[in-house]
């Protein structure tokens, strides 16, 4: 009897939200539509195919054409459509109604449009999570795909992930597809024989074995591969001048007559049953546990892999080191990048606004559109960072936080119309760090102040521009960072208002300075850097506070008493939040016997838009160019940004020394290494020179009005 054995072979489609369009329509002229085309060429050829919605949407919108051809390939039994969360969350990091909600949306589009029952379920960035299988079963759920790395670093072996299993919780079964990785590397990086060679000799003779293949639809079309694209070695030339893809579907098809199955995964569940029951660890694919850990810990344990991979005599070092080599899961990213895990809190904090405003009042379709905006700002991609930017591409970032304050200002305003205040100011653990942050709110702006932290202003929305001017990110060494290349890394994090002391006055007659071209040993260069030396312990450190509010304005009263070189010093800072305008008050009492001779520096992050010819920044007069270093004394300067409708006047007491520069990060993305723009960093230089029991006082107004 000849051996045998079953190929299901899935393709994933998948745009974040808010990705610009003319990206999207690359990956399908280059992606999605060459391939779908190259499927039907080979009828034989059964194919999975899972979209997520905001990809469906778009094209329904730009290529309607393109459902056609689905539809047609899917009456044929060509293709099967699977299911997922509609926005591509991390479905396990959401709440559970969050994820029916999500599941059903997608469920219920297929329906709508291919007239399809879905019964698999594609598991974003494969995050698994022990707890899902009740989820998946009370919402329909027959099957997941699960990448065979979990169950390895579960104890199985090689030959043990070629069935499905069953896995549950609370008694609610899933079926359990393990997604092959051999196969995952190979395609479409080997000569198409290779995979196809792999699958043979994987037969055997009762037939039942079943190996499934997914890869990204961007992989068979728009990834780079050296001095060409995937779409050259797939429908152009190959690595022999034949298609890749053309040439590997004809030897599939071709071994059809012999000893492959090629099949839908619905259709091998009806023919066998799962193998048996398996309980699975948290875990994503191999390079997501690597990527999630923190540098030093990644940098550890990359290298263990390097060394379990040295070849000897043609086999790996250690096969089984390899199996059981495994980092961190998912949520680790909302440690590693403070700024995902603020887009994740403030995500569960508007959606509480949303239930409260449930329990009181009901719930009605006009919160439809609101549900819808929160689904949206879960969309994965701008919380995480591994072989892509993600997290680091700010005008993401920027998608989620429109969502959020969307979202909230549709709250705010149905609050309104039932005769509540939405004016106010309250602690709450924002950050879900143990520390209370104070939100200040009004019909214009959000501020969010952390007293742990400095006294710093964590985010500040601006309401009738949608748009959170804080989203700016912290340099951070990364794992593939070359020391050589001497990047930076900020010492505190990135928010406004940090208390710093520096010895030194900036220089004030330079304008418009590449940053290559400063003076390494300048002070202005250790600022940039973040390498200059403080003076105090109050940046970053915790300070009292007190909170008032009134009708018109909210108050919080922050202080703490500290150090500056030996000098006791107390810093009292009131911030004032009044319609469309913030004020910090200074107190900087020299509680010392002794003279007291420095320059208070704080810094200002802003971030106007990822396109840095948007940014307009004004200062006496006179046009800053972002992408440089400038400096001027005075005591103002004034951004817009008339699309977004963003208008900022920063004014200060005293005349100051002004400091601008961009803030940079340095990051792989699936260009390769790049160099992006976080934002501009506005920093103000004062003079402090104190007698014993002097105060120094100074007081800036941010007015968000427009002029």
């Amino acid at each position: 009897m000849k051996e045998k054995i079953n190929f299901a072979l899935v393709f994933h489609f998948h745009q974040p939200i808010g990705n610009f369009d003319h990206v999207i329509e690359h990956a399908y002229q280059k992606s999605y539509l060459p391939l779908i085309q190259m499927i039907k060429r080979f009828p034989k050829i059964k194919v999975g195919l899972h979209y997520t919605g905001y990809l469906l949407e778009w094209l329904e919108k730009n290529h309607p054409e393109y459902d056609d051809i689905l539809k047609e390939m899917s009456n044929k039994g060509q293709i099967e459509i699977i299911g997922g969360a509609f926005y591509e969350p991390i479905i396990p990091v959401i709440p559970d109604r969050d994820k029916k909600a999500q599941i059903e949306l997608l469920r219920d589009y297929i329906k709508n449009h291919f007239n399809l029952d879905i019964k698999g379920f594609w598991l974003a960035e494969r995050a698994w999570e022990p707890h899902l299988p009740k989820i998946l079963n009370e919402c329909g759920i027959e099957y997941i795909l699960i990448d065979d790395f979990h169950l390895r670093a579960n104890g199985l072996y090689e030959e043990e992930t070629f069935f499905p299993y069953f896995t549950e919780e609370q008694g609610y079964l899933v079926k359990v597809i393990p997604i092959n990785e051999r196969l995952r590397y190979m395609v479409p990086w080997k000569q198409p024989w290779e995979p196809v060679e792999y699958l043979e000799k994987n037969t055997n003779e009762e037939g039942s074995r079943l190996i499934t293949l997914i890869s990204d639809a961007e992989k068979m079309g728009v990834w780079p591969a050296g001095d060409m694209t995937t779409y050259d070695i797939c429908y152009v030339k190959g690595y022999d001048g034949t298609p890749w893809l053309e040439s590997w579907f004809q030897r599939l098809t071709d071994s059809m007559d012999e000893w492959l199955t090629m099949l839908h995964i619905s259709e091998y569940l009806k023919k066998y049953k799962p193998k048996g029951l398996i309980y699975m660890p948290t875990a994503s694919y191999d390079k997501m546990s690597y990527w999630v850990l923190p540098t030093r810990a990644r940098k550890s344990l990359e290298n263990l892999i390097k060394k379990a991979k040295w070849k000897h005599f043609g086999e790996p070092f250690s096969e089984e080191l390899l199996q059981f080599l495994k980092g961190g899961y998912w949520r680790g990213f909302l440690v590693k990048y403070p700024e995902s895990n603020l887009m994740h809190k403030k995500m569960l904090h508007v959606r509480q606004k949303l239930i409260k405003y449930e329990e009181e009042f009901g719930k009605s379709k006009k919160l439809e559109d609101i549900w819808l905006d929160i689904y949206k700002s879960q969309c994965n991609d701008p919380y995480w960072h591994g072989q892509f930017g993600g997290v680091y591409f700010s005008f993401m970032r920027e998608t989620i936080y429109s969502c959020l304050i969307n979202a909230e200002i549709k709250i705010d305003r149905l609050f309104k119309e039932k005769g509540k205040l939405i004016n106010k100011v309250y602690e709450k653990d924002l950050t879900y760090d143990g520390r209370p942050e104070i939100l200040m709110e009004n019909e214009f702006l959000n501020v969010c102040i952390q007293p742990h932290y400095g006294a710093s202003i964590l985010e500040i929305d601006i309401k009738n521009a949608i748009h959170n001017i804080s989203n700016v990110f912290t340099r951070k060494e990364e794992a593939y960072h070359d020391p050589k290349d001497k990047f930076p890394v900020d010492r505190w994090r990135k928010q406004a208002f940090i208390d710093h002391f520096i010895q030194d006055a900036l220089i004030m007659n330079q304008l418009e300075i590449p940053i290559v071209d400063l003076d390494e040993e300048s002070l202005e260069k250790k600022v940039v850097s973040d390498e200059f030396e403080e003076l105090g312990n109050f940046a970053g450190s915790s300070y009292n506070y007190k909170i008032t509010s009134r009708e018109e304005n909210q108050v919080v009263k922050l202080s703490k008493e500290g150090k500056i070189k030996e000098n006791d010093v107390q810093i009292n800072k009131e911030i004032i939040l009044q319609a469309n305008t913030i004020e910090i008050k200074y107190n900087i009492i020299n509680k010392s016997k002794e003279k007291l001779e420095t320059f208070h520096y704080i810094e200002f992050p802003v971030y106007i838009d990822s396109d840095i010819s948007k940014n307009i920044i004004l200062a006496n007069n006179d046009e800053i160019k972002v992408e440089n270093i400038s400096n001027w004394k005075g005591s103002q300067f004034h951004i817009k940004n008339l699309k977004k409708k963003l208008y900022l006047s920063f004014s200060t007491q005293n005349i100051s020394n002004f400091l601008i520069y961009p803030l940079m990060t340095y990051v792989t993305t699936d260009g390769g290494y790049d160099t992006l723009y976080q934002g501009a960093v506005i920093g103000l230089q004062s003079k402090i020179d104190l007698k014993p029991s002097e105060v120094y006082k100074n007081s800036i107004i941010i007015d968000f009005k427009e002029k």
